[in-house]
């Protein structure tokens, strides 16, 4: 999904779309390590890879349950927050994230 977002990102610069990733992880080492580990692999340019504490912060009301949470803001108000329990992200429902950009991008001009 980091890499179908950061193509995304670079199919549409002139919308100004930005993105980052947020994994929420005790174990910050290993993880720093894996995320400098897929940046390189996939070459990523503009999406921003962090790293927060497991339980995440308060005011994004992420969901408990959620394994994978997917928040699609504009102009700082979210249009979507879409959670995935264990096991429920798939191919498909990246499929159906990359989708919902459009919630989020003007539309092109022709």
């Amino acid at each position: 999904m980091v890499k179908k977002i950061d193509d995304a990102a670079n199919a549409n610069k002139d919308a100004k779309m930005g993105s980052f990733v947020v994994v929420m992880t005790d174990d910050t080492d290993k993880m720093e390590k894996s995320l400098k580990e897929m940046a390189e692999k996939e070459k990523l340019t503009k999406v921003v890879l962090t790293i927060d504490s497991a339980a995440g912060p308060d005011d994004y009301k992420i969901s408990k349950d959620a394994d994978v949470t997917v928040v699609l803001y504009s102009k700082k108000e979210v249009k979507k927050n879409l959670a995935f329990a264990k096991g429920k992200f798939d191919a498909k429902a990246v499929e159906a994230v990359v989708g919902e950009l459009k919630s989020i991008l003007p539309e092109k001009k022709k």
